[in-house]
């Protein structure tokens, strides 16, 4: 349905709108995005330090297709440092707050960085950190 660019009332009619948690919203974002190939890109960043931060729930990235991606085109003996969040979404949320609206209202409001995967503000700085001193890549 996608090559055919169908709409996503298209989509919802051919499941016979059981469209599993499908909004017209990810149906737009993937029918962008579905046939980018990033690899050029990611190829300019040889022997550049790069964090891949990986989430455990994320329903937008193939987390495991990626992770071989960026070793495969980095390759071994690169700057590459790879961090999975198995308890994270796509935003690296915590997955039980992303799900409440009002959880992440209120945790934002009262406690911003409990919002986000255990560990992924600290190697956010740890990664940054160790930039500053000339080190890094550690996969």
């Amino acid at each position: 349905m996608l090559a055919r660019h169908a709409t996503f009332d298209g989509h919802a009619a051919a499941v016979h709108g059981d469209t599993d948690g499908m909004t017209a919203g990810r149906w737009g974002f993937i029918s962008k995005k579905y046939t980018a190939d990033t690899t050029r890109d990611l190829r300019v960043l040889r022997g550049v330090p790069v964090l891949l931060t990986l989430a455990g729930h994320d329903v937008h990235v193939d987390t495991a297709g990626t992770e071989r991606t960026y070793h495969r085109i980095l390759g071994g003996g690169s700057a590459l440092t790879v961090e999975r969040y198995p308890d994270a979404t796509h935003s690296l949320l915590k997955r039980s707050i992303e799900q409440s609206d009002a959880r992440i209202t209120l945790t934002g409001l009262f406690s911003p960085r409990s919002l986000f995967a255990a560990g992924f503000l600290d190697n956010q700085r740890q990664f940054l950190n160790e930039l500053g001193r000339g080190t890094g890549g550690t996969s």
